[in-house]
């Protein structure tokens, strides 16, 4: 070959390779959500209200962190006035936001005494009470008669409600945020403060009470168990007793109902599964548990997840430790998907499950075991069930009450309807037209570049993901929702990667100890494509995850202090590939992470201690008991908690991390809550670059972020608005 030709085939060849990475770069950071992608801790019980969140800045608080000091005076100083000339970014306001302004109906419970209907609500954080006889034509909405609500209340994902029959008090679960069972009078209206609360496990659903023993029973979805109280219990007080272990059945346990003539307790089980094992005595625990609660999420032993049939567990009501079920319905004739709410008829001998999964109700001889064919199955359009979460019996007025989520409706039926039948009367949170985003507590969020959508889990009454379109706002449709026993999700859906490069995303199932990936366009009970799942894979409770795409690799945090590494490919009971472990590493058990695959870096958020967390960078590979690179964390850096996840966007060596703020709501909301963006260069005591929200901004509780790089967008979920908002931000890009 001539010199000339020589020259000319190798600028050909550089220009190709030059265009070939750039496409490839530009696939994985412009059009994956491998550097978008949410990332979130999860968090436990309310602060006290006048408790300090101070961050020690002592040098101990960095003692392994090499080249870890206070930031350079003049480095400091340029970020000052970097910040002070970028308050309009600060306040600046989305330009869309996706946020149902109606009541979800998740929980419902009637007054025989006063002839009142109360309604729990998801979606905008109240108790509802309504006249019994309330019924609303489709174009129109209902006044109710009293709403309880507000900061105060400390009502937030309530999905157990439960009447007092002697003196009309209102008992209402917290299912996620707040451990704290809230109990009002029924006089209470507005942002008052609970009548009585009573401190409960983390993850609590469903409630049962035997009035003549006095015994308040209540599921705990995230430790597969069953706490038993004194009613009249306050405050911190250890459960009388607990119902938990590997003989029990139980399996993501939601609702549940009491049989006072058998002294029977009921329990709808999701399925999801995994063991717990106490410590030993000299074992270290990264969280307290108080005495006489149940093992937990810390008790978990790895790799021990499975993915269980739903079931109906029924035991005696004075059962304890690991007692096995008298008796469980279970098997494909059952018609159970996702049994959510149960409620009995004790003269018919008749249960009625919530089939939240299967838009159905249906009923059980309550005497039923095994593989049990439903006596009948209320269903279809006429009858407006929809993603029923909530069942209640009213023996008095003979009527059946239904808790819609899917619709913004509660609907009264005849106890013995079947079928397509159409209620006898209907209570509307909304317009029968206006459509039903069904959100609630969207926690990551992800972007599908490919379609062009906007991919939002959900983590409380009705696990789903939900998918809009780009340009979605207010109470919009989704465009499909993946959901359902045969999707195999869980609740607690903390993380969500979408993986353009193989149109693939991927989320962590927490309960059975799983990584669970999806087909892009996957839609319905559409199974996942992949699971990793196993003894081998040493997964305890995950919670979030990262998608490598580039190098195929996953990253999956534990609560044991350590990030394991996968194969994108990976199926099956699959052990990690490396893991990242050990005291040099400054790991914790609250981790939230993401991979910067252009640089080569790995970057992990972790809580500290009270109102303390910092952000620590490795390299993408490193493996074992290794010190980070660098660590950003301090009192001018105001990371005083992750509430959400870390997205990287390598073009401008950025990382934005949502921030959950501070004060005496934290855990609920916070004014001074914001998503900060900082460099892969940082290191110290660094204030954010950039921030968006706080204080008094417009974000109360953000969680996920995601990029929307084409057209120069930010999109952040909120937990305290159930929304999902979208921010043109061009400087990001």
């Amino acid at each position: 070959m001539m010199p000339s030709m020589w020259r000319a085939e190798s600028l050909r060849q550089s220009m190709v390779a030059l265009a070939l990475s750039t496409a490839l770069i530009g696939t994985f950071y412009l059009t994956t959500n491998g550097f978008n992608s949410p990332r979130l801790i999860a968090y436990d019980q309310l602060s006290p209200v006048n408790e300090q969140c101070d961050y020690d800045s002592s040098p101990e608080q960095f003692p392994n962190a090499p080249g870890v000091m206070p930031l350079r005076a003049e480095l400091m100083q340029q970020r000052v006035e970097e910040s002070s000339g970028i308050s309009e970014i600060a306040s600046r306001k989305p330009v869309r936001m996706i946020r149902d302004p109606n009541s979800a109906y998740s929980a419902v419970a009637v007054d025989t005494v006063h002839n009142e209907v109360v309604l729990t609500d998801e979606n905008l954080f109240n108790i509802i009470t309504y006249d019994r006889q309330t019924n609303t034509p489709p174009a129109s909405v209902s006044d109710p008669k009293r709403v309880i609500g507000g900061l105060n209340t400390k009502i937030e994902f309530q999905c157990g409600l439960y009447i007092d029959p002697a003196n009309g008090d209102i008992y209402a679960v917290n299912n996620d945020t707040v451990d704290s069972l809230v109990i009002f009078s029924r006089k209470a209206v507005g942002d008052v403060v609970p009548d009585r609360e009573i401190h409960t496990p983390h993850g609590t659903f469903g409630i049962a009470v035997d009035e003549q023993t006095q015994e308040l029973f209540l599921s705990v979805q995230h430790d597969n168990a069953l706490v038993v109280y004194n009613k009249m219990e306050k405050g911190y007080e250890a459960p009388i007793r607990v119902i938990q272990g590997s003989h029990t059945g139980l399996a993501d346990p939601h609702g549940m109902a009491f049989d006072a003539k058998n002294k029977t307790i009921f329990v709808a089980n999701h399925g999801s599964y995994h063991e717990v094992k106490a410590p030993l005595p000299d074992e270290k625990r990264r969280e307290t548990r108080y005495v006489g609660f149940p093992l937990n999420r810390e008790d978990a032993v790895p790799g021990s997840g499975k993915l269980l049939p739903p079931s109906i567990t029924v035991y005696n009501s004075n059962a304890k430790g690991d007692a096995p079920p008298v008796r469980v319905i279970q098997g494909p004739h059952t018609q159970m998907d996702w049994p959510t709410a149960l409620t009995l008829d004790p003269e018919r001998n008749e249960l009625f499950v919530a089939n939240d999964g299967g838009n159905s109700i249906l009923v059980f001889d309550a005497s039923a075991s095994g593989d049990a064919t439903p006596l009948r199955v209320l269903k279809g359009p006429k009858s407006l069930v929809s993603n029923p979460t909530g069942v209640y019996l009213d023996k008095k007025n003979a009527e059946l009450w239904v808790a819609n989520f899917g619709n913004h409706t509660s609907a009264a039926y005849d106890p013995m309807a079947s079928g397509d039948t159409p209620p006898i009367r209907v209570i509307r949170s909304a317009k029968a037209s206006d459509s039903v985003p069904g959100m609630g507590n969207p926690h990551p969020i992800a972007y599908d570049t490919k379609r062009e959508e906007i991919l939002v889990p959900n983590c409380v009454a009705h696990p789903q993901i939900a998918v809009f379109a780009r340009l979605a706002e207010g109470g919009a449709k989704p465009l499909r929702r993946v959901e359902g026993q045969g999707s195999m999700l869980g609740r607690t859906m903390h993380g969500i990667v979408y993986d353009a490069i193989h149109d693939e995303f991927s989320v962590p199932q927490q309960f059975a100890q799983a990584i669970l990936t999806y087909r892009g366009s996957a839609n319905g009970e559409e199974p996942p494509v992949r699971i990793i799942q196993g003894p081998h894979s040493q997964l305890d409770a995950p919670e979030h995850l990262e998608v490598d795409p580039v190098h195929n690799e996953i990253f999956v945090p534990t609560r044991h202090a350590s990030v394991l590494v996968f194969p994108r490919d990976g199926v099956g009971d699959v052990a990690p590939i490396r893991v990242l472990e050990g005291p040099d590493t400054m790991l914790t058990g609250d981790n939230v992470i993401a991979v910067d695959s252009v640089h080569n870096l790995l970057l992990i958020g972790t809580e500290v201690g009270k109102g303390q967390a910092r952000l620590l960078i490795f390299n993408r590979t490193d493996s074992g008991n290794v010190k980070p690179k660098a660590v950003i964390g301090g009192p001018a850096s105001k990371l005083n908690a992750f509430g959400g996840p870390i997205a990287v966007y390598p073009p401008k060596d950025e990382i934005i991390v949502s921030v959950a703020g501070t004060g005496p709501y934290a855990q609920l909301s916070s004014d001074e809550a914001y998503v900060g963006v900082w460099s892969i260069n940082d290191n110290g005591d660094v204030p954010a670059k950039w921030t968006i929200g706080g204080p008094k901004g417009v974000l109360r509780m953000p969680r996920g972020i995601a990029l929307d790089v084409k057209n120069k967008n930010m999109l952040v979920s909120d937990k305290r608005l159930n929304a999902v908002l979208t921010f043109h931000f061009p400087e990001l890009f």
